[in-house]
């Protein structure tokens, strides 16, 4: 039995006679919680579908033009949204 399901029943180490030093030292972690060692651009090309990357990316593009576009628009009119910034 796993000392986490010990102590959501409530038992005492102590009383149950589990050492915490020895069970630390000798129980190697579950594999779901070790971490791959792997690159940034590894981990993307293996966790992220590339259709999904490049639609993403093409989706940032657009909003950045259509910002661009906004701030132009603004310089030319001279319409600013901050009152401080009119002349």
């Amino acid at each position: 039995m796993s000392i986490e399901a010990l102590a959501m029943a409530g038992a005492d180490y102590m009383e149950c006679g589990i050492d915490l030093h020895d069970w630390e030292t000798n129980q190697p972690p579950p594999p779901y919680l070790l971490v791959e060692k792997m690159s940034c651009s590894e981990a993307v090309r293996k966790y992220c579908n590339d259709d999904e990357v490049k639609a993403n990316e093409e989706k940032v593009k657009a909003k950045m033009r259509e910002w661009a576009k906004a701030v132009a628009a603004m310089n030319r009119t001279g319409s600013y949204p901050n009152k401080w910034m009119q002349k």
